[in-house]
């Protein structure tokens, strides 16, 4: 895999040159949503935005999807259509790693951020199925097996992305808390308040209920907007249909295994040592949750 060095490079310092969306924003939220693709994002924004409306006596959000499901988790730069709600800035950043080097000399800081991670084999395998005819992303095997590239999302986009947040973790353990799909799915009413207390927000009981109400699958494709287009609730058979062959599976489990090394504690990988301006008191363990 040594063929893969320099395409890995070029994309590491185009993204430590220009990714500097969490100190951009940073001192103009109150805390981030940073979610890897295809993990859950809509599902779980539905249901927290359901639940600080309650909290504020506030409308829930229209639709799961579209611009009118943002009206209290969405982009930084989107104007908040309720000011005295919490703003809570939503995306899938893939950071530079000079924000961890700013951070280890106590040079940057950052507000709470919920990391929302899922089992990357899940996440690319639904996102391929999302997104393979717009995007025309291919057959499958190939798609899997594909070099790394500056552009897209493929597998190297998730092991980038974990590897980058599992630095940044370390460095801000206190801050990032990792928040994982399977996790909220197991428990969604344990997390709608854990993610809310991070941000800062102690919701009652009757605060979670609400945002449980819109945690099914059937609720959240009750309210998708008809006019934005995007299937954020896939068809469960159709979805299925789609699996990994034998090849593809033994592709991604090689290329984890050599290039994740912040695996949240689903891949099990040993992990390697860090660079010698990543602080080494209190680590963070993988697979522990973070919660303020």
């Amino acid at each position: 895999m040594r063929e893969f060095g320099l395409p890995l490079f070029a994309a590491d310092v185009r993204d430590d040159l220009s990714r500097f969306h969490l100190l951009h924003y940073g001192g103009k939220v109150d805390g981030f949503l940073i979610s890897g693709h295809n993990s859950g994002t809509h599902w779980l924004r539905f249901m927290l935005s359901s639940a600080i409306a309650h909290r504020l006596a506030l409308p829930r959000p229209t639709y799961s999807s579209g611009p009118q499901s943002d009206v209290y988790i969405g982009h930084a730069r989107h104007p908040r259509k309720h000011p005295q709600a919490p703003r809570i800035g939503s995306a899938h950043h893939m950071p530079s790693r000079l924000i961890a080097l700013l951070g280890a000399l106590r040079l940057a800081r950052l507000p709470p951020v919920v990391l929302l991670v899922r089992d990357i084999p899940d996440s690319l395998i639904s996102y391929f199925f999302k997104w393979r005819e717009i995007k025309q992303l291919g057959a499958l095997d190939a798609y899997v097996a594909r070099p790394p590239s500056a552009q897209g999302v493929d597998l190297w986009w998730f092991i980038r992305f974990f590897n980058r947040w599992g630095v940044l973790r370390r460095v801000f353990p206190q801050t990032v808390m990792v928040v994982r799909y399977e996790d909220v799915e197991h428990d969604p009413e344990l997390w709608v308040r854990r993610i809310w207390a991070h941000w800062g927000v102690e919701l009652s009981d009757a605060d979670v209920a609400a945002g449980l109400a819109v945690s099914s699958r059937e609720a959240v494709a009750a309210h998708l907007d008809p006019d934005y287009g995007e299937d954020i609730a896939p068809d469960r058979a159709a979805r299925g249909a789609v699996r990994y062959a034998a090849g593809d599976a033994k592709v991604l489990a090689e290329r984890l295994t050599r290039y994740l090394r912040h695996d949240f504690g689903y891949a099990g990988v040993e992990e390697a040592a860090e660079p010698s301006w990543i602080p080494v008191a209190a680590p963070a363990r993988e697979g522990a949750q973070q919660v303020a």
